[in-house]
Protein backbone atom coordinates (compact mmCIF):
# COMPACT_ATOMS: atom_id res chain seq x y z
CA UNK A 1 0.00 0.00 0.00
CA UNK A 2 1.76 3.11 -1.13
CA UNK A 3 -0.39 6.55 -0.12
CA UNK A 4 -0.23 9.20 -2.97
CA UNK A 5 1.53 12.87 -1.71
CA UNK A 6 -1.38 14.74 -2.65
CA UNK A 7 -3.73 12.45 -0.32
CA UNK A 8 -1.41 13.05 2.56
CA UNK A 9 -1.45 16.65 1.77
CA UNK A 10 -5.40 16.78 2.22
CA UNK A 11 -5.11 15.03 5.83
CA UNK A 12 -2.25 17.43 7.38
CA UNK A 13 -4.51 20.33 5.62
CA UNK A 14 -7.75 19.23 7.59
CA UNK A 15 -5.31 18.39 10.63
CA UNK A 16 -4.24 22.14 10.34
CA UNK A 17 -7.20 24.11 9.47
CA UNK A 18 -10.36 21.84 10.56
CA UNK A 19 -12.87 22.36 7.61
CA UNK A 20 -12.89 21.00 3.99
CA UNK A 21 -13.10 25.17 3.05
CA UNK A 22 -9.95 26.84 4.57
CA UNK A 23 -7.90 23.08 3.91
CA UNK A 24 -8.89 23.48 0.10
CA UNK A 25 -8.10 27.12 0.07
CA UNK A 26 -4.36 26.28 1.65
CA UNK A 27 -3.84 23.67 -1.45
CA UNK A 28 -5.76 26.03 -3.63
CA UNK A 29 -7.96 23.41 -4.69
CA UNK A 30 -12.15 22.86 -4.37
CA UNK A 31 -13.61 21.30 -1.54
CA UNK A 32 -15.02 18.45 -3.82
CA UNK A 33 -11.05 17.11 -4.86
CA UNK A 34 -10.01 17.61 -1.27
CA UNK A 35 -13.01 15.21 -0.06
CA UNK A 36 -12.18 12.94 -2.93
CA UNK A 37 -8.01 12.34 -1.72
CA UNK A 38 -9.39 11.75 1.68
CA UNK A 39 -11.73 9.58 0.52
CA UNK A 40 -9.28 7.24 -1.63
CA UNK A 41 -6.59 7.83 1.19
CA UNK A 42 -9.05 6.49 3.63
CA UNK A 43 -10.04 3.34 1.01
CA UNK A 44 -6.53 2.85 -0.02
CA UNK A 45 -5.68 2.07 3.88
CA UNK A 46 -9.02 1.02 4.58
CA UNK A 47 -9.06 3.54 8.08
CA UNK A 48 -11.60 5.93 8.72
CA UNK A 49 -9.44 9.32 9.31
CA UNK A 50 -12.16 12.34 9.98
CA UNK A 51 -15.14 12.26 11.95
CA UNK A 52 -17.29 15.33 11.01
CA UNK A 53 -18.11 17.79 13.79
CA UNK A 54 -20.45 20.60 14.75
CA UNK A 55 -17.84 23.35 12.87
CA UNK A 56 -16.40 21.13 10.46
CA UNK A 57 -14.04 18.27 10.24
CA UNK A 58 -11.21 16.80 13.17
CA UNK A 59 -9.45 13.67 12.84
CA UNK A 60 -10.69 10.31 14.23
CA UNK A 61 -7.82 8.47 16.33
CA UNK A 62 -6.03 6.55 13.69
CA UNK A 63 -5.84 9.98 11.86
CA UNK A 64 -4.21 11.45 14.88
CA UNK A 65 -2.26 8.44 14.63
CA UNK A 66 -0.71 8.44 11.49
CA UNK A 67 -0.58 12.63 10.98
CA UNK A 68 2.78 12.26 12.04
CA UNK A 69 4.37 10.20 9.82
CA UNK A 70 2.19 11.94 6.81
CA UNK A 71 3.19 15.54 8.16
CA UNK A 72 6.95 14.28 8.01
CA UNK A 73 6.28 13.04 4.36
CA UNK A 74 4.77 16.25 3.23
CA UNK A 75 7.53 18.27 4.43
CA UNK A 76 10.02 16.11 2.52
CA UNK A 77 8.38 16.71 -0.26
CA UNK A 78 8.26 20.46 0.37
CA UNK A 79 11.88 20.64 1.36
CA UNK A 80 12.87 18.49 -1.77
CA UNK A 81 11.24 21.16 -4.16
CA UNK A 82 12.92 23.63 -2.39
CA UNK A 83 16.23 22.83 -2.91
CA UNK A 84 15.59 21.81 -6.32
CA UNK A 85 14.37 25.05 -7.31
CA UNK A 86 17.40 26.40 -5.48
CA UNK A 87 19.95 24.27 -7.13
CA UNK A 88 22.44 25.85 -9.46
CA UNK A 89 21.47 25.77 -13.05
CA UNK A 90 24.75 25.08 -15.27
CA UNK A 91 27.06 25.45 -12.63
CA UNK A 92 25.95 29.27 -12.01
CA UNK A 93 24.36 30.14 -8.16
CA UNK A 94 21.05 30.29 -7.87
CA UNK A 95 19.86 34.69 -8.05
CA UNK A 96 18.57 35.95 -4.94
CA UNK A 97 15.31 36.78 -4.83
CA UNK A 98 14.66 39.52 -2.29
CA UNK A 99 11.30 39.42 -0.32
CA UNK A 100 10.02 42.03 1.65
CA UNK A 101 8.26 41.22 4.62
CA UNK A 102 6.24 43.49 7.08
CA UNK A 103 6.89 42.99 11.14
CA UNK A 104 5.28 44.60 14.10
CA UNK A 105 5.08 44.61 17.75
CA UNK A 106 8.59 42.71 19.46
CA UNK A 107 10.73 40.65 17.41
CA UNK A 108 9.93 37.99 20.49
CA UNK A 109 6.33 38.54 20.13
CA UNK A 110 6.13 37.44 16.20
CA UNK A 111 8.57 34.78 16.77
CA UNK A 112 10.63 36.44 14.40
CA UNK A 113 14.33 35.01 14.75
CA UNK A 114 12.67 31.51 14.46
CA UNK A 115 10.81 32.56 11.14
CA UNK A 116 14.16 33.63 9.35
CA UNK A 117 15.94 30.67 10.69
CA UNK A 118 12.86 28.52 8.90
CA UNK A 119 13.17 30.25 6.30
CA UNK A 120 16.62 30.08 5.46
CA UNK A 121 16.38 26.54 6.12
CA UNK A 122 13.75 26.08 3.59
CA UNK A 123 14.57 28.52 0.44
CA UNK A 124 18.36 29.71 0.99
CA UNK A 125 17.57 31.77 -2.01
CA UNK A 126 15.25 34.23 -0.27
CA UNK A 127 16.57 37.35 0.96
CA UNK A 128 14.13 38.83 3.58
CA UNK A 129 13.66 43.10 3.79
CA UNK A 130 11.77 43.77 6.98
CA UNK A 131 9.75 46.65 7.37
CA UNK A 132 8.48 47.59 10.72
CA UNK A 133 5.18 49.01 11.08
CA UNK A 134 1.89 48.62 12.52
CA UNK A 135 -1.14 46.44 11.52
CA UNK A 136 -2.86 48.54 9.36
CA UNK A 137 -0.28 50.25 7.75
CA UNK A 138 1.57 46.97 7.07
CA UNK A 139 -1.55 45.99 4.91
CA UNK A 140 -1.59 48.80 3.50
CA UNK A 141 1.81 48.12 2.06
CA UNK A 142 0.95 44.26 1.23
CA UNK A 143 -2.06 45.82 -0.98
CA UNK A 144 0.35 48.51 -2.46
CA UNK A 145 3.01 45.92 -3.83
CA UNK A 146 5.48 47.93 -1.56
CA UNK A 147 5.64 44.74 1.13
CA UNK A 148 5.50 41.17 -0.26
CA UNK A 149 3.19 39.78 3.16
CA UNK A 150 3.24 41.26 6.34
CA UNK A 151 2.62 39.99 10.35
CA UNK A 152 -0.98 42.13 11.37
CA UNK A 153 -3.37 41.71 14.44
CA UNK A 154 -6.92 41.80 14.06
CA UNK A 155 -9.01 41.19 10.43
CA UNK A 156 -8.23 42.03 6.70
CA UNK A 157 -11.43 43.61 4.84
CA UNK A 158 -11.96 42.97 0.91
CA UNK A 159 -11.71 39.77 -1.08
CA UNK A 160 -7.98 38.66 -2.24
CA UNK A 161 -6.08 37.93 0.57
CA UNK A 162 -3.89 35.18 1.33
CA UNK A 163 -4.40 34.71 5.31
CA UNK A 164 -2.79 32.32 7.93
CA UNK A 165 -3.73 32.98 11.16
CA UNK A 166 -1.08 32.03 14.12
CA UNK A 167 -2.03 32.45 17.50
CA UNK A 168 -4.94 34.33 19.25
CA UNK A 169 -3.68 37.83 21.22
CA UNK A 170 -5.64 38.69 24.50
CA UNK A 171 -5.29 42.86 25.26
CA UNK A 172 -6.23 44.17 28.77
CA UNK A 173 -6.33 48.16 29.93
CA UNK A 174 -3.36 48.60 31.46
CA UNK A 175 -3.06 52.19 33.67
CA UNK A 176 -0.26 54.10 35.78
CA UNK A 177 0.51 52.46 39.33
CA UNK A 178 -1.87 53.23 41.99
CA UNK A 179 -4.97 53.24 39.77
CA UNK A 180 -5.98 50.22 40.56
CA UNK A 181 -9.17 51.13 42.39
CA UNK A 182 -10.01 53.34 39.38
CA UNK A 183 -10.35 50.32 37.18
CA UNK A 184 -11.70 47.39 39.30
CA UNK A 185 -15.67 47.06 38.90
CA UNK A 186 -15.65 49.58 36.35
CA UNK A 187 -17.95 49.31 32.55
CA UNK A 188 -16.21 50.31 30.08
CA UNK A 189 -18.02 54.13 29.59
CA UNK A 190 -16.53 54.70 33.02
CA UNK A 191 -13.02 53.79 31.73
CA UNK A 192 -13.90 56.48 28.27
CA UNK A 193 -14.08 59.46 31.27
CA UNK A 194 -10.57 58.44 32.07
CA UNK A 195 -7.40 59.60 30.20
CA UNK A 196 -6.33 57.24 27.14
CA UNK A 197 -3.69 57.36 25.42
CA UNK A 198 -4.48 57.13 21.57
CA UNK A 199 -3.34 55.19 18.79
CA UNK A 200 -3.50 55.77 14.76
CA UNK A 201 -6.63 54.43 13.51
CA UNK A 202 -4.69 51.59 12.04
CA UNK A 203 -3.35 50.07 15.05
CA UNK A 204 -5.13 47.07 16.52
CA UNK A 205 -5.59 49.23 19.38
CA UNK A 206 -8.63 51.67 17.27
CA UNK A 207 -10.21 48.25 15.70
CA UNK A 208 -10.44 47.13 19.25
CA UNK A 209 -11.59 49.70 21.01
CA UNK A 210 -13.92 51.19 18.45
CA UNK A 211 -16.67 48.68 18.78
CA UNK A 212 -16.51 49.04 22.86
CA UNK A 213 -16.93 52.22 22.90
CA UNK A 214 -18.51 53.01 19.26
CA UNK A 215 -19.44 56.82 19.50
CA UNK A 216 -18.87 57.87 22.37
CA UNK A 217 -15.49 60.33 22.80
CA UNK A 218 -12.47 59.30 24.78
CA UNK A 219 -10.48 61.73 27.47
CA UNK A 220 -6.93 61.45 24.79
CA UNK A 221 -4.11 62.99 26.02
CA UNK A 222 -1.31 62.23 23.86
CA UNK A 223 -0.87 59.87 20.31
CA UNK A 224 2.00 56.87 19.51
CA UNK A 225 2.21 54.23 17.33
CA UNK A 226 4.73 52.35 19.36
CA UNK A 227 4.16 49.85 21.93
CA UNK A 228 7.39 51.08 23.76
CA UNK A 229 6.16 54.35 24.04
CA UNK A 230 2.97 54.16 24.89
CA UNK A 231 4.17 52.20 28.07
CA UNK A 232 6.40 55.01 28.80
CA UNK A 233 3.62 57.19 28.80
CA UNK A 234 1.58 54.85 31.26
CA UNK A 235 4.50 54.08 33.92
CA UNK A 236 4.72 58.19 33.37
CA UNK A 237 1.03 59.04 35.11
CA UNK A 238 -0.49 60.24 31.63
CA UNK A 239 -3.08 57.32 31.40
CA UNK A 240 -4.64 54.17 30.49
CA UNK A 241 -3.82 51.82 27.05
CA UNK A 242 -4.26 48.52 26.03
CA UNK A 243 -1.55 46.26 26.27
CA UNK A 244 -0.56 42.24 25.37
CA UNK A 245 -1.55 40.55 28.30
CA UNK A 246 1.35 39.16 28.55
CA UNK A 247 3.34 42.63 28.43
CA UNK A 248 0.81 44.10 31.22
CA UNK A 249 1.37 41.11 33.38
CA UNK A 250 5.03 41.73 32.99
CA UNK A 251 4.69 45.80 33.49
CA UNK A 252 2.66 44.67 36.87
CA UNK A 253 5.26 42.49 38.17
CA UNK A 254 8.16 44.64 37.40
CA UNK A 255 7.06 48.20 37.45
CA UNK A 256 3.58 47.84 39.23
CA UNK A 257 1.49 49.20 37.03
CA UNK A 258 -2.66 48.61 37.55
CA UNK A 259 -4.02 45.92 34.74
CA UNK A 260 -7.33 45.00 34.54
CA UNK A 261 -7.85 41.45 33.06
CA UNK A 262 -11.90 42.30 33.18
CA UNK A 263 -11.60 44.62 30.34
CA UNK A 264 -10.03 41.95 27.98
CA UNK A 265 -10.29 42.33 24.40
CA UNK A 266 -9.41 39.24 22.09
CA UNK A 267 -8.37 39.42 18.92
CA UNK A 268 -5.86 36.91 16.37
CA UNK A 269 -1.98 37.21 15.06
CA UNK A 270 -2.19 36.57 11.65
CA UNK A 271 -0.08 36.28 8.21
CA UNK A 272 -1.14 37.99 5.60
CA UNK A 273 -0.49 38.64 1.95
CA UNK A 274 -2.41 38.93 -1.91
CA UNK A 275 -3.95 35.95 -2.61
CA UNK A 276 -3.01 36.12 -6.61
CA UNK A 277 0.47 35.83 -7.93
CA UNK A 278 1.13 36.78 -11.09
CA UNK A 279 4.65 36.00 -11.28
CA UNK A 280 5.59 31.81 -10.50
CA UNK A 281 9.19 32.77 -8.91
CA UNK A 282 7.52 35.07 -6.59
CA UNK A 283 4.34 32.78 -5.92
CA UNK A 284 6.91 30.15 -4.70
CA UNK A 285 8.28 32.31 -2.53
CA UNK A 286 5.82 33.37 -0.55
CA UNK A 287 4.63 29.37 -0.25
CA UNK A 288 8.01 29.38 1.38
CA UNK A 289 7.41 31.83 3.75
CA UNK A 290 3.80 30.84 4.33
CA UNK A 291 5.12 27.24 5.04
CA UNK A 292 8.12 28.49 7.53
CA UNK A 293 5.51 30.44 9.80
CA UNK A 294 3.02 27.47 9.55
CA UNK A 295 6.51 24.98 10.85
CA UNK A 296 7.04 27.65 13.53
CA UNK A 297 4.20 28.49 15.22
CA UNK A 298 2.65 24.47 14.70
CA UNK A 299 5.45 23.48 17.15
CA UNK A 300 3.94 25.73 20.07
CA UNK A 301 4.63 28.67 21.78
Amino acid sequence: MRADLRQLQALVAIADHGTLGRAADALHCSPSALSMQLSALEARIGQVLTQRTGRGLRLSAEGERLLPAARDTVQAAERFAQLARAAPVDGQPTPAVPVVVGTILDPPAIRLGEFLRAVRERGPQLHPELRHGISGSVLREVQDGRVDLGFFLGEVEGPGWRVQTLAPVRYVVVAPRGWQSRLEGRQWEDLAALPWIDTPRESVHHALLQPVFGGRARATVARVDQEASMLDLVRAGFGLSLAREAVALREAHVGGLAVSREHRLDTTLSLGALGRQDDPARAAALDTLFDAAAAVWRSGP
